[in-house]
């Protein structure tokens, strides 16, 4: 059984496995909570009290961002999808072009 050094702790494949899945987890959050209050930043009004604002752009930020990376493992699978299918892609468009 192989071992992964992660740090200074060493984890078989099932605990990396957790592991990585959790710390996509945790840089989709972090991403899409930061988008999300970008962006929204938008629409808030500036009339608005300082408060209102605030709060209208962390709760919505935080929610997405919980939906997001609860779904982590997914998001991880269709992204590692998203880079095989888009290399496969080049490849034949640069195979298609050269003949």
């Amino acid at each position: 059984m192989a071992y992964r050094r992660v740090g200074d702790d060493f984890m078989d494949e099932e605990e990396y496995e957790v592991h990585a899945i959790n710390v996509w987890s945790f840089w989709v959050f972090i991403i899409a909570a930061g988008f999300t209050g970008y962006n929204l930043q938008e629409f808030i009004p500036d009339e608005w009290p300082k408060w209102a604002r605030f709060t209208a752009t962390i709760v919505p930020s935080i929610i997405v961002g919980g939906v997001l990376g609860a779904l982590g493992i997914f998001i991880r699978v269709a992204f590692f999808m998203a880079i095989f299918w888009g290399a496969l892609g080049l490849i034949g468009m640069w195979i298609w072009q050269s003949i």
